[in-house]
């Protein structure tokens, strides 16, 4: 009996240290992309201190340094394709995301904020949707 006790014992021990081990497989490319991610805010705001007027100074130091940093780490774990794919996917978005921003100028102000942001998000989503299944396949 104390025989059979051990034997489980060994095999929960033996699964639990697999999984253990595979979650640390994946846990490393979430703390190499927030370490990258994290250089690359810090290098992307010191341009953005710079920036006139102040206001624009938000967009440089978040979306472009995130978007490197996990393109960066993607190549490195994944390969140059899958890179790529990411980068189609991200172009495609931000032409959805200046449809939003230009929509947004004239419904929010004519529709309220919640109205107005609704539509103009549907604007984004007939443009990067559109755009995404004419050029991903």
């Amino acid at each position: 009996m104390c025989n059979k006790r051990n034997k489980i014992s060994r095999s929960v021990a033996a699964e639990a240290k697999l999984i253990l081990l595979i979650s640390m497989r994946e846990l490393i490319p979430i703390a190499l992309k927030a370490l990258v991610g994290g250089a690359f805010v810090v290098a992307f705001s010191l341009v953005a201190e710079s920036a006139r007027p102040k206001t624009f100074s938000g967009l440089f130091s978040a979306a472009p340094s995130i978007a490197l940093a996990s393109l960066f780490i993607t190549s490195l774990m994944k390969g140059p394709s899958t890179a790529t794919a990411q980068a189609a996917g991200m172009l495609l978005g931000s032409a959805g995301m200046v449809a939003y921003c230009l929509l947004g100028i004239f419904t929010v102000g004519r529709m309220h904020a919640l109205a107005g942001s609704l539509a103009a998000f549907l604007g984004w989503l007939v443009v990067a949707g559109g755009l995404a299944l004419a050029f991903i396949r």
